[in-house]
C-alpha cells in the first residue's frame, strides 16, 4: 500500500476512463436511450449570432436545458422566437464533449397554448391589415349631436351601465338601443356580429358602441376573431370600439371608426357634457367671427384695388377716339399707297401688251409666210424632178433584170404541174410527168417522155 496515496491501491483494480471515453459512452447512451424527444418550455438566453444558428435554453420552473437550432431549420420557421415564449420543440439530445455539456439538437419548433394563439393573431392581423380593414381612410367621422346610440354587448355586464350612466347625464332625450350579445365565450363572436349587422340592416341608430368591459387576454378573444373584425369595418354606420382597459387594444379597436379605451370613455366620446358643448360652440363661433372678419378685409383689399383700377369713362372715351384717328390715317395711308402702287402696275402691263399686240405682228409673219410657202413649193418642184428621174432610173435597171426580157430572147421556164415548182434538173422529172413550159408570150403543157442527156 502507498503510504501517500492509499486510494490507488484499489483504482487499480477498477476500469479507469479518459474524460473523452466516458463522455463518448454518455452520448452513446443518451441516443439510444431517448432517440427523438419532445420538449416544451420557456425559451431564455436566446442567441441568433451572424451564422444563422438559434441558441437559446429551455427551461420550466425547475430545470432549464441547453439548446441549438440549425440555420436550414431556422428559415423554416412561421414565427420569430423570442424570450419568454412558450414552445414545443422537436429533436434530439446531444452530449457536448468539449464542455461535458448536454444539449437538445431542435429539428422543428412551434408556439405552445396563448403564444400559439398569438401567431395566429398577429397572421391574421397582418391578412386584415393588408386588405385595407384598417386604413385611417376608410374611418367615418362621427355624427355631432346623435339621436339614436346603438349598444352592442352584454346587457348584464358592468360595461352597459357605465355607458348608460354616462349618458343619462349628459343628454336625457338620446334614445339608447341595446343589442344583448355575449361578449365571451364561443357564441360571442355570433352575436357581436349580429348585432352590427340588425342596427344596420334597419338603419336603427346614428353611431354604435361595440364593446365590453375589462378582463384577462383570453375574456377579450371574440373582439379577435375575423368575422367580429369584418363585420366592425362593413358597417354602414359608425363604429365606436370599447373593449377592457386602455391597456388591451384588439382588432376590432383597429378596424373601428373610433377608438375609445374603456366603455365609459366611449360614451363620453359619443355625447359631449354640457360645458364641453358650451367650450365647442364658444370656439365655432370665434372661427366664425374670424373668417367673417378675414373675408371682409379680403373683399374691402379687393375693392380698393379695382377703384385704383377704375378710370374715367370720358378720359377712356379720348384714347379711343385718338386711337381712332390714328387708324384712320394708317388706313388712307394704306389705300393711297395701293392705288398708285396698282396704277403703276397697269400702265406697265399695257405697255407689254400693247408690244405683244397681234396687229403689230401681222406684217412681219405675212412676209415670213411668203417666204416660208415659197420655200416650199421650191423644195416640192425640186423634191418630184428628183423623184421622177430615180423611178426612170429604177424602171429601166428593172425591165434589164426581168425574166420575161430573158424570155424575148428565146429562153423558157419550166414549172411541175403538180406543185408548180421550177424545174432546174431533168433528171429528177420522172417519165410521163407533166410539166409547164413558159415562154416569152404563153406556156405550153407538156408531157416527159424521155430524158436527153
Amino acid at each position: 500500500m502507498n503510504p501517500e496515496f492509499p486510494f490507488l491501491t484499489t483504482l487499480t483494480t477498477r476500469k479507469i476512463f479518459s474524460v473523452s471515453e466516458l463522455t463518448g459512452q454518455v452520448a452513446e447512451l443518451l441516443e439510444a436511450h431517448f432517440g427523438t424527444v419532445f420538449v416544451e418550455g420557456e425559451i431564455t438566453n436566446l442567441r441568433i449570432p451572424a451564422s444563422g444558428h438559434l441558441y437559446m435554453s429551455i427551461k420550466d420552473s425547475k430545470a432549464q436545458i441547453r439548446g441549438i437550432m440549425f440555420r436550414r431549420q431556422v428559415r423554416l420557421l412561421d414565427f420569430t422566437p423570442e424570450n419568454g415564449m412558450t414552445v414545443i420543440c422537436r429533436g434530439h439530445l446531444d452530449f457536448y464533449d468539449a464542455r461535458g455539456d448536454l444539449q437538445m439538437v431542435i429539428d422543428a419548433m412551434e408556439p405552445s397554448g396563448r403564444g400559439a394563439y398569438r401567431m395566429a393573431l398577429e397572421r391574421l392581423k397582418k391578412k386584415l391589415s393588408e386588405e385595407g380593414l384598417f386604413d385611417v381612410s376608410r374611418k367615418k367621422p362621427l355624427p355631432i349631436l346623435p339621436r339614436v346610440i346603438g349598444v352592442v354587448t352584454s346587457p348584464t355586464g358592468a360595461a352597459i351601465r357605465d355607458i348608460l350612466k354616462v349618458i343619462r347625464t349628459r343628454n336625457e332625450k338620446v334614445t339608447i338601443l341595446i343589442y344583448p350579445a355575449r361578449v365571451q365565450g364561443g357564441q360571442a363572436p355570433e352575436d357581436i356580429t349580429e348585432g352590427i349587422t340588425f342596427f344596420n340592416r334597419h338603419h336603427l341608430a346614428d353611431v354604435l358602441i361595440v364593446g365590453r368591459g375589462g378582463g384577462s387576454a383570453e375574456d377579450l378573444d371574440a373582439f379577435n376573431t375575423e368575422r367580429v373584425v369584418r363585420a366592425i369595418a362593413a358597417s354602414r354606420i359608425p363604429v365606436i370600439s370599447a373593449v377592457g382597459h386602455e391597456i388591451d387594444v384588439t382588432l376590432s379597436d383597429l378596424a373601428a371608426d373610433v377608438r375609445a379605451p374603456t366603455p365609459t370613455a366611449a360614451a363620453e366620446t359619443v355625447i359631449l357634457e354640457r360645458g364641453q358643448w358650451l367650450k365647442r360652440m364658444n370656439e365655432l363661433q370665434n372661427r366664425l367671427i374670424q373668417g367673417f372678419q378675414l373675408l371682409v378685409e379680403q373683399k374691402k383689399s379687393r375693392l380698393r384695388g379695382l377703384e385704383s383700377r377704375l378710370v374715367d369713362p370720358r378720359h377712356q372715351a379720348s384714347l379711343i377716339r385718338l386711337k381712332l384717328d390714328e387708324y384712320l390715317a394708317r388706313l388712307t395711308r394704306h389705300v393711297s399707297q395701293g392705288l398708285q402702287f396698282r396704277k403703276l402696275r397697269l400702265a406697265e402691263n399695257r405697255r407689254r401688251l400693247f408690244r405683244c399686240s397681234p396687229y403689230g405682228l401681222l406684217p412681219e409673219n405675212r412676209q415670213k409666210l411668203r417666204h416660208f410657202k415659197k420655200q416650199l413649193a421650191d423644195s416640192i418642184s425640186h423634191l418630184l424632178k428628183t423623184k421622177r428621174t430615180n423611178l426612170t432610173s429604177y424602171t429601166s435597171l428593172l425591165d434589164s433584170f426581168s425574166p420575161r426580157n430573158v424570155l424575148k430572147r428565146g429562153y423558157s421556164i419550166t414549172f411541175r404541174e403538180a406543185t408548180g415548182a421550177i424545174v432546174r434538173d431533168a433528171g429528177k422529172v420522172g417519165i410521163g410527168e407533166n410539166v409547164r413550159v413558159m415562154v416569152a408570150k404563153g406556156s405550153l403543157k407538156c408531157e416527159v417522155k424521155k430524158h436527153a442527156v
